[in-house]
């Protein structure tokens, strides 16, 4: 008779070796995974020289420009699903990395500032003369400073979920929520893969999840919201076009640190020297943006639009007003560019 000992001996050997196995398994497909997408990433853009820097960037459709700024963590991929369907409906998208994130490297631009004048150096490369500015989030200081230095060549400015004060502490509750995962030490190159594995075959869960950073809503308003996206096809391959445009994260750390290094020291901007058009659209939910900051900011720019998305927190492209704010983007564009 075989001792028990040894039988169990030998039971927990063999979990051993399958969980090695499973384990092995789980990192061959993420390092595959990460090696393809870093290459995807690569052969999808092009770097552009310019007078400030290297820049990389990806120029899509025919028409008015649109400058965008996406943003954290991000990058081009990122700006292309900010600004989703603008090239279809006759615009040309300027979608860069902003300094520090994928091949755009930080010494381009680290204050808003610089970030503003390599874009401009990125346009004069290109030769366009004149952009609609859109900026998203943490890429907003940086599309300020553009439209208030290079005011002659900014038809008009969108600003979508802006940064409108300073995080004076990097609190959980006040960072995007892959930002936050930065901090916590959450996540990573294999964290933000987690995220991308999840929105694909758990977006509801990932969805709930997002709704809890990123709206100040009760339970049952981010239910809502949740189960309009999971809903609605368009929303949704949204929602997952968003996630993939975190990861993998090696390549956004150095961007997303800064933007967050900057926040904290954002100046008071004289916004009463933006001379273009604005647009500011934002989620009434966003526990960032109280309503007051909104107005107070609306009022001192000459000719600025505030539109609240009542249902919606930060992320506004997600819930039931979400749907119009491509349409709102449009009508704002066809009013203030010419073809």
């Amino acid at each position: 008779m075989k001792s028990p000992f040894r039988v169990i001996g030998r039971v927990l050997f063999l979990l051993v070796v399958v969980t090695l196995l499973v384990i092995g398994g789980v990192l061959a497909y993420f390092t595959s995974w990460r090696a393809d997408k870093l290459s995807a990433l690569s052969e999808g853009s092009e770097i552009i020289k310019t007078a400030w820097g290297d820049v990389e960037v990806v120029v899509r459709g025919e028409g008015p420009a649109v400058l965008v700024f996406h943003g954290a963590p991000g990058g081009y991929d990122q700006a292309l699903v900010l600004a989703q369907g603008l090239d279809e409906a006759g615009y040309k998208v300027i979608a860069p990395s902003r300094p520090g994130y994928l091949r755009t490297p930080l010494a381009s631009g680290l204050l808003p500032s610089q970030q503003a004048d390599i874009m401009v150096a990125l346009l004069d490369t290109l030769d366009i003369s004149k952009v609609t500015v859109l900026g998203v989030a943490e890429g907003s200081p940086a599309a300020v400073e553009f439209a208030l230095k290079y005011s002659s060549r900014v038809s008009s400015l969108m600003l979508v979920s802006p940064v409108l004060r300073r995080w004076a502490t990097w609190k959980t509750d006040e960072l995007p929520p892959v930002a936050a995962g930065i901090l916590d030490g959450l996540t990573g190159d294999v964290g933000s893969w987690i995220a991308v594995e999840k929105a694909e075959r758990d977006p509801r869960g990932l969805l709930n999840d997002m709704e809890a950073m990123t709206s100040s809503g009760t339970e049952d308003q981010h239910a809502r919201v949740v189960d309009g996206v999971m809903a609605n096809s368009d929303q949704r391959d949204w929602f997952q076009g968003l996630v993939s445009s975190y990861a993998p994260l090696t390549p956004r750390d150095i961007g997303t640190r800064n933007d967050l290094l900057q926040i904290r020291n954002l100046p008071e901007f004289p916004y009463e020297k933006i001379a273009a058009p604005t647009l500011l659209l934002y989620g009434a939910l966003d526990p960032r943006l109280p309503a007051d900051l909104v107005e107070k900011v609306t009022k001192r720019i000459p000719s600025a639009e505030a539109v609240a998305m009542p249902a919606e927190g930060a992320v506004v492209w997600l819930g039931p007003d979400g749907d119009t704010v491509r349409e709102r983007i449009l009508a704002f564009l066809k009013k203030t560019t010419q073809p």
